[in-house]
């Protein structure tokens, strides 16, 4: 999995900079509809790397639960696995309130709002997923550690 989120917290990462990007070459109507299909992308994009991320977790504690149950592992992992869960849970809903609001910002353009406020929300929301992409990646990499510790694996 860690290969794998790194690919993909990557991808996503250069997506919202070519967003960026792009969106510094909108001139009036010129270039607009490019930007704006690609921020939806890389809103869309955002969304589901950090629900694959959260998804992972929500499968792992199923496997660790079956195991408990039917292979008398260790109940004290259980309580660990569902803070790691809350925890990418937390993590994700930053990083896709960040897409959302900036993705609105973007939208709200068109009613007077100054683009310049997108654009700092845009760096922003970069920023807030580089950091959340960091922090979730140390969490599978934790995680991996525990299963270790728990499977003997």
């Amino acid at each position: 999995m860690k290969a794998s989120y790194a690919l993909l917290a990557t991808a996503n990462l250069l997506l919202m900079m070519l967003t960026a990007v792009i969106g510094f070459q909108v001139d009036g109507e010129k270039g607009f509809s490019r930007h704006f299909l690609l921020g939806v992308m890389a809103c869309l994009f955002t969304c589901f790397v950090h629900i694959v991320l959260f998804m992972y977790f929500v499968v792992q504690e199923k496997v660790l639960a079956q195991a408990i149950r039917q292979h008398d592992l260790d109940i004290s992992y259980h309580p660990q696995i569902q803070a790691f869960k809350s925890r990418a849970l937390r993590l994700s809903l930053l990083g896709i309130l960040s897409v959302i609001v900036t993705g609105s910002l973007g939208a709200a353009i068109e009613i007077r709002l100054d683009p310049g406020v997108h654009l700092v929300s845009a760096f922003v929301a970069i920023l807030i997923n580089a950091i959340v992409f960091y922090f979730q990646y140390a969490l599978v990499h934790d995680y991996g550690g525990m299963f270790h510790a728990a499977f003997g694996e």
